[in-house]
């Protein structure tokens, strides 16, 4: 529950942090907090449902806050985040360099499918999708920062285990006095 608990407050102060950090970084190389708090949960959460649920969360929280339609990002979100889960008990992400492949791809596909998903809801707006250089901008940004963003709520979720909270009983022998 505390695990949860934390993600959940995690995930609503994500956007903020990402918008207090577009304060001092230029527009494009912004990284996406929520994608990678996504992604995280998805190579480190034990449960699925419960890793579901906070994924979309996660992303009905961006949709309020970044005025797309709404469910966009949640649904965009819970698919990376069974992708995640999916190919980590396919493949080793345990080193960087395949964290960062697996990001820059489904960061890439998040785009094309936001675009998608755009254009079919809303004709008017047209394709919505960004130039090609500023997905492949913000695929690099997500790609170098998700092994600090993955190894955090990886070492956040071993800190608030259920278990580390109790106290151990240690039996020690009694030392008899002469």
């Amino acid at each position: 529950m505390k695990r949860a608990s934390a993600i959940a407050v995690l995930g609503l102060l994500a956007p903020m942090i990402q918008g207090a950090l577009a304060c001092f970084v230029p527009a494009g190389w912004v990284p996406d907090a929520g994608f990678l708090l996504v992604m995280a949960l998805g190579l480190a959460w034990p449960g699925v449902v419960t890793g579901a649920l906070l994924a979309t969360g996660v992303g009905f929280v961006d949709d309020l806050l970044s005025g797309s339609l709404l469910g966009q990002h949640a649904l965009l979100w819970l698919c990376a985040f069974g992708t995640a889960r999916v190919v980590s008990s396919h493949v080793n992400l345990h080193g960087v360099p395949t964290q960062m492949v697996l990001t820059a791809s489904l960061t890439l596909g998040a785009g094309l499918a936001m675009s998608a998903l755009t254009a079919f809801f809303s004709p008017q707006a047209g394709a919505g999708l960004a130039s090609g250089a500023a997905l492949l901008r913000h695929a690099a940004v997500n790609a170098l920062t998700s092994p600090l963003a993955i190894s955090g709520v990886t070492a956040l979720l071993a800190r608030l285990d259920d278990e580390s909270g109790r106290r151990v009983l240690r039996l020690e022998p009694r030392r008899l006095s002469p």
